[in-house]
């Protein structure tokens, strides 16, 4: 993970940091609340968040890998809020406690929404993307391995 900070990856890295602060930025300004153009901005920066941290992989498997666990973490989390909604509306929880379990709801929420779903999108296209630059590089038919020490091409 900490790969994208090492020189030859470290100003994408902070190129993709700073563009999701922006993106981030932009999504408050503009507000998230029933406001498309919002929601897509808040999407945006959490996919260039996670894309910071993973744009140096090279294998599909790792991004698959990502892909199960957001996935996972999506099911959980998930769980969790229908479960924090039934207590919070159920009236199973004391009056002062209830707002403080809601507004831990509502993170929770804004983290599945805009963190781990863009994290399975992100390693479903990156390992297709990977996948797909691989499989381009083997079936090259003018690729390094036919390719004369001089440059020029085997017949």
């Amino acid at each position: 993970m900490f790969g994208s900070f090492k020189p030859p990856y470290q100003r994408a890295t902070v190129i993709l940091v700073v563009l999701a602060a922006v993106s981030a930025a932009g999504a408050v300004l503009v507000g998230i609340e029933e406001n498309p153009p919002g929601i897509a901005l808040a999407m945006l920066a959490g996919s260039m968040l996670v894309t910071a941290f993973v744009h140096h992989w090279r294998t599909p498997k790792r991004f698959l890998a990502l892909c199960a666990i957001s996935f996972g973490l999506i099911v959980i989390l998930v769980g969790i809020l229908i479960a924090v909604d039934i207590s919070v509306t159920g009236g199973h929880l004391p009056e002062p406690v209830a707002p403080a379990v809601e507004s831990g709801g509502n993170a929770l929420a804004l983290m599945v929404a805009f963190l781990a779903v863009p994290s399975f999108f992100v390693g479903l296209l990156g390992a297709l993307v990977v996948w797909w630059a691989g499989r381009r590089k083997s079936h090259c038919p003018t690729s390094a391995s036919s390719r004369t020490p001089q440059g020029r091409l085997r017949k």
